[in-house]
């Protein structure tokens, strides 16, 4: 990876982020406030041109009145994901940050961060820009998937709900670019100082902790991020969501797992390198010590034998991955999110639809 100087990293630090960082405000209360501003506009302009009366007293059999429903909650849903996407983002950073700082005492050295580690939290801001304009065009195309057709961007021909979601879209697209880049990006950093600065104690692995924790968290905020996006199958009868929120949720099912293992990598390597040293170790002893036994050179080679076959055993049960029973317990739980995401929103449905009828 192309190492780029601090100076100019900082440059590329995202509005929101920095925005997220200045007292009072926190990434839930700017989730919380942009989630607020936009419902607040996109109800405005549902008074504006007199679309509650579709939304709430149509009859569910009115074909007009069912599909301005379906748009009101597929608008809905897309401003929870526009407001969670920075967030995610700046949870995501902050976690960087702070897995750096509780790995000092164990690296290497002095304890100081390596040079590339001053990075942590900072990206090469033409990198990003690429992530960003990538996820703005696959954006872009998902109205063409949902419709298959081609006058999909000619808005003058569609009602309010229509149009708010294309004005949202791109900011989706702008977010999601950010924060899947942000995630591959510091995941690579850290698998790198877990690789090549964390001293590996095969006795006691909790040096990697921090790593395994930032693995977790990265894989949370994906699988928020499922959650809020399986929301659209509460009612997938409009064409083409239940194919567009599948493709989406395996990519981030895929991404949530590469979120935990990625930063976890290097400790991976490093932990495969240090068992094989010692392995390798025991192994010659062994056999010195077999050679010493058969030739009686040694009244007492049979203990220092055994104490080697003992270690040799303790060493090859050594995990090759920082990952115990308890974090991969808390993964599968997470995973767990967004079903109960689907059944909370199916639940949700049947109340509105009881309470309208």
């Amino acid at each position: 990876m192309r190492e780029v100087d601090a100076d100019a990293l900082s440059a590329s630090q995202p509005l929101t982020e920095r925005l997220a960082e200045t007292p009072p405000w926190s990434p839930l209360r700017l989730a919380l406030v942009t989630a607020g501003t936009l419902f607040a506009i996109f109800v405005a302009l549902e008074a504006i041109f007199g679309r509650f009366a579709l939304v709430f007293g149509g009859d569910g059999g009115d074909d007009l009145a069912r599909e301005v429903q379906i748009n009101f909650r597929l608008t809905l849903v897309m401003i929870l994901l526009t407001a969670y996407l920075p967030a995610a983002y700046t949870l995501g950073v902050r976690g960087a940050r702070r897995t750096l700082e509780e790995l000092r005492p164990h690296l290497r050295g002095d304890g100081h961060a390596p040079p590339r580690a001053a990075s942590v939290g900072r990206f090469d801001l033409h990198g990003l820009r690429r992530a960003r304009w990538l996820g703005v065009a696959l954006a872009l195309a998902v109205p063409f998937w949902i419709d298959l057709s081609l006058d999909v961007w000619f808005v003058w021909n569609y009602p309010v709900e229509p149009i708010f979601q294309r004005v949202l879209l791109p900011a989706l697209g702008w977010f999601a670019g950010s924060f899947i880049y942000s995630v591959s990006v510091e995941s690579r950093r850290l698998s790198q100082i877990g690789r090549d600065q964390i001293q590996v104690d095969l006795l006691d692995l909790r040096s990697f902790a921090p790593l395994t924790r930032q693995g977790l968290r990265y894989a949370l905020l994906v699988l928020g991020l499922i959650s809020i996006v399986t929301l659209l199958l509460v009612d997938n009868q409009k064409h083409g969501i239940f194919s567009v929120v599948l493709i989406a949720n395996a990519v981030a099912l895929a991404a949530a797992a590469a979120g935990l293992l990625l930063p976890l990598r290097g400790a991976h390597q490093a932990i495969v390198t240090a068992k094989r040293s010692e392995l390798d170790w025991c192994d010659a002893e062994l056999r010195r010590a077999r050679i010493a036994l058969e030739r009686d050179a040694a009244p007492n080679t049979a203990r220092p034998l055994a104490d080697l076959v003992a270690w040799r055993g303790v060493v090859a049960a050594v995990p090759e991955w920082p990952l115990d029973a308890p974090t991969l317990r808390r993964f599968v739980l997470y995973l767990g999110l967004p079903i109960g995401s689907w059944l909370g929103g199916a639940f949700v449905e049947r109340v509105v639809d009881f309470v309208l009828r």
